[in-house]
């Protein structure tokens, strides 16, 4: 199976962010972000950071940050400027942490990378300790899967062949072919109606203060089958890592062709996923 490619989740990922800084600027005012420093946690390959960066043109510096080496070099070869760094960070291990981060920024930004982490209040209280008393974060996490995945999931990585695999390597890969597996992701807040308080509690127990929170409805038509192969590709490519290399490629055609026969469709064959975003706007208290 080939190498993830930079390009894989772009699309997808682009326009979710799109979606989510507009809907950022209708609960904050443009002064807010004049001469701050912001950090966009699980910048990936770079492109949602270079989002945030055009999006506030009068920022002084944003830090992407991830927990996949590969990308960040990636991104930092290709995508830093003047303004835009990258570095390599474990959110939920503050020991990974530039040491000058410590009350640096006045923002954080994650619409993904939350939803994959295990321990939430450590990852919550050390993205805190980043901020600025008084900084504020902009959080969205999935409050539902794609039916089609889930399908996918059921029947393929639940299956005796693949599941006894991922279960003995033990640890997170096994979590995570847990997690993939159940309709809620072993997370307390997926289907529920009110997911975007689910998760603000969260946040609340690890000491921020809630200004505001939404489920929010994202909607996203693949261009392509191919577009749409590949963004599954990216979301199951940590089990497909730990699959023997002769197994991979079966394994991933084997979801993917299932996936895509459960997928609801345009008339015209272009996959379409509905799915829930819990939204929190939070900031760190002044004292």
């Amino acid at each position: 199976m080939e190498e993830y490619s930079p390009h894989e989740c772009k699309g997808y990922l682009v326009t979710l962010q799109s979606t989510l800084l507009a809907e950022c600027q209708q609960i904050t005012e443009e002064h807010e972000f004049a001469r701050t420093n912001i950090m966009d946690v699980g910048c990936s390959y770079g492109s949602t950071t270079a989002q945030i960066s055009d999006y506030y043109p009068h920022s002084r510096e944003v830090l992407g940050v991830d927990s996949n080496r590969n990308a960040v070099d990636y991104a930092f070869t290709f995508v830093a400027d003047e303004k835009m760094d990258f570095a390599h960070a474990e959110i939920e291990d503050q020991a990974s942490f530039d040491l000058t981060w410590a009350a640096k920024f006045d923002w954080v930004f994650s619409t993904q990378a939350l939803f994959f982490v295990r321990d939430h209040a450590t990852a919550l209280r050390n993205l805190m300790w980043c901020l600025k008393p008084g900084g504020k974060c902009f959080v969205a996490v999935p409050a539902a899967k794609p039916a089609d995945f889930h399908a996918a999931a059921r029947k393929v990585v639940a299956a005796d062949c693949w599941k006894q695999t991922f279960e003995s390597a033990g640890g997170p890969i096994a979590d995570l072919a847990s997690d993939i597996i159940e309709p809620n992701c072993n997370r307390l807040w997926f289907h529920h109606p009110h997911a975007d308080r689910v998760y603000s509690a969260l946040l609340e127990q690890v000491g921020y203060h809630i200004l505001h929170t939404k489920l929010f409805n994202f909607r996203y038509i693949f261009s392509s089958t191919e577009e749409y192969k590949a963004c599954l590709s990216c979301l199951i490519r940590r089990l497909v890592q730990h699959l023997p290399n002769e197994k991979r490629d079966s394994f991933v055609k084997e979801f993917l062709k299932t996936a895509h026969k459960k997928a609801k469709k345009t008339p015209g064959g272009n996959v379409i996923w509905n799915l829930k975003y819990a939204v929190v706007l939070a900031k760190r208290p002044e004292q």
